[in-house]
């Protein structure tokens, strides 16, 4: 089960923390607690729910620390503006949209309550939704697009319907 899911690991890990090298090192560290103190670590129940409960016991240590710039609040990349959210929201946000975890499975993995990691989650979307109501969003080349009004209002995460505008 674990070697099944280090990919997934490694991605919340890297979309977590901004950076290759340090999703990599959190995973890492992850891989040593389980050479050294073995799989019961993980508890009675093997599975993903507790390898990325254990991935965040690791990353709440916070031996790694990264770079606390915040990017412009204008022309914020869909990445940037992830790492603009505060860590809490951003787990959240991962763990129930990218990784798939219900919002009970997140609040286990936190160590938080449901409501509040439901409450981080609608906090997050709120934060996508004003990027997009703005018009402005940064391209992974550093290219800045305005979108067209319409885009915009039609956009589902804007609140409007019909044209769909994904943001990953």
């Amino acid at each position: 089960m674990i070697s099944s899911q280090l990919p997934y690991l490694r991605r919340y890990a890297r979309a977590l923390t901004g950076s290759g090298a340090s999703g990599d090192a959190y995973v890492r560290m992850v891989l040593e607690t389980l050479v050294q103190d073995g799989v019961a670590i993980l508890g009675p129940d093997v599975d993903r729910v507790a390898l990325f409960r254990l991935f965040h016991r690791i990353y709440a240590g916070g031996h790694l620390e990264l770079g606390d710039e915040a990017p412009e609040a204008q022309t914020l990349a869909p990445g940037g503006l992830l790492r603009a959210l505060p860590c809490e929201r951003r787990e959240a946000l991962l763990l129930t949209a990218v990784e798939g975890f219900l919002p009970a499975e997140a609040a286990w993995i936190l160590g938080l309550s449901q409501e509040a990691v439901d409450r981080e989650i609608d906090l997050a979307r709120e934060a996508f939704r004003g990027s997009l109501r703005s018009g402005a969003l940064r391209l992974e080349d550093d290219m800045t697009m305005r979108l067209p009004d319409a885009v915009v209002a039609a956009s589902p995460l804007a609140g409007g319907g019909g044209m769909a505008a994904n943001v990953h």
